[in-house]
């Protein structure tokens, strides 16, 4: 135990000391990947915008450092999903053409057991409560259960049109003041380990965003009931689930705000076309609210908050240039934060591998990615792609400038599919210009 805690405090001290030294983190990623070294690359620091990043996933210098937007457009991870979380790899499509290849796949296969990390089989009850499973996530493209979900959403909620008949007013909590919000994205700048998203952000969001989905103004209670839902969920995507916690999500938190949407009318309007479509009602509604809590909402974790907050991170680090900018092209600036720092999750994962491939990565490495097993994407890699969003000279360091009105921004990979092409089909449900997208 002794030898292990002195190897990880020497790791540790390593990290650290490539803040101080040029170019000496590039030169580390390189010698991670070359080597194979994955728990090495695992534990490499890096600060992104203020938050304090220990994977691969959102540190753009892992992909330039090893020239892995090149074909074929991979590069190795610690495998987190194969059952070989420390010393084996995983393989992750980190360029936008890998990436969107994968994505746009029209019978792309996914492990129906599998929500992001956790295995739903073995799963404490109450996590997922009856009629969640399967998530939509989970679900084949071609999947007929997952299009007639879809279908259902489209015809029910006016909020995922393009152009909303009706989009309330931005209202904040009654608790809460703009000198608040000011004030505590500052000190999170200055010290960014507190949270991953901050309270009053995510009451903020949490509060417009079910205006906005379900027509419903959440109480101050309801909010924290809500934050405290995710947390609770939280616990089954590090296998860290236990009965207690799956009693109190079911019964005491989801069942909340399920009750308090019920009674909504876009709610009921919900439940009613469920039924007419020979669905149960009430637990598609139930799904809906799980789908739109992790995916939509986030809480302290990926999800709309924490893309609101990257925003109001980037506005607050200069305020004098970067509030005139928001103001001339809001939609074109949120994008761009959008591009450079995610919101969302890492990506589409995971997905599963249909033939056995051998593959030479730009740092010489040569893998094989066998049938069967699962393949990764990390979306904010290929929003860096030089390829893509380089400019003229596609060079990595005009693809990670903060641009907004850039060429290609359309072309952004946080929604699965490319915006220019989900704004072909008719509706959410997708087409097959874009047979994908959140």
């Amino acid at each position: 135990f002794r030898f292990l805690l002195g190897c990880l405090l020497l790791v540790v001290l390593l990290n650290l000391s490539l803040f101080y030294i040029p170019d000496a983190d590039v030169q580390y990623i390189r010698f991670s990947q070359r080597n194979a070294l994955y728990l090495l690359q695992s534990f490499h620091l890096a600060f992104d915008s203020g938050l304090l990043f220990v994977t691969p996933v959102f540190n753009s210098k892992l992909v330039s450092a090893t020239a892995s937007h090149k074909s074929p457009g991979m590069m190795l991870v610690p495998d987190m999903l194969n059952g070989q979380p420390v010393f084996g790899y995983g393989i992750a499509r980190v360029s936008h053409e890998s990436i969107r290849r994968m994505a746009y796949d029209p019978k792309q296969k996914r492990p129906i057991d599998q929500f992001v990390t956790c295995n739903t089989t073995v799963a404490p009850p109450g996590y997922f409560p009856d009629g969640t499973l399967p998530v939509l996530l989970s679900l084949n493209t071609d999947d007929p259960r997952r299009l007639a979900h879809r279908d259902l959403l489209v015809a029910t909620l006016d909020a995922i049109k393009e152009h909303p008949e009706h989009v309330p007013e931005f209202k904040a909590p009654a608790y809460i003041s703009v000198d608040d919000i000011i004030a505590d994205v500052r000190r999170f700048l200055y010290f960014p380990f507190t949270a991953v998203v901050l309270d009053k952000i995510q009451d903020v969001f949490a509060l417009n965003f079910f205006r906005h989905l379900f027509g419903v103004d959440l109480t101050r209670e309801e909010i924290q009931t809500l934050k405290e839902l995710t947390t609770v969920n939280a616990a089954i995507l590090i296998n860290q689930g236990t009965e207690a916690g799956g009693r109190r999500s079911a019964s005491e938190l989801a069942k909340v705000l399920e009750t308090r949407l019920a009674a909504t009318e876009i709610g009921k309007g919900l439940i009613d076309e469920a039924t007419r479509r020979g669905m149960d009602g009430a637990q598609r509604l139930r799904k809906t609210l799980f789908e739109f809590i992790f995916a939509g909402f986030g809480g302290n974790a990926p999800g709309g908050a924490l893309a609101l907050f990257h925003v109001l991170k980037i506005i607050q680090k200069n305020p004098v240039d970067m509030v005139p900018l928001f103001k001339r092209d809001p939609d074109a600036f949120v994008l761009e934060v959008m591009r450079l720092r995610g919101g969302g999750g890492a990506g589409l994962n995971p997905v599963i591998v249909e033939e056995t491939k051998t593959y030479k990565l730009p740092t010489g490495f040569e893998v094989i990615e066998k049938k069967g097993n699962w393949a990764f994407t990390f979306m904010i890699q290929g929003n860096h792609d030089p390829e893509v969003f380089g400019g003229t000279s596609k060079s990595h360091e005009y693809a990670r400038v903060f641009k907004p009105g850039r060429e290609n921004a359309y072309r952004l990979l946080n929604f699965v599919s490319e915006i220019r092409d989900i704004r072909k089909c008719t509706n959410m449900t997708g087409c097959e210009e874009a047979p994908r997208f959140c």
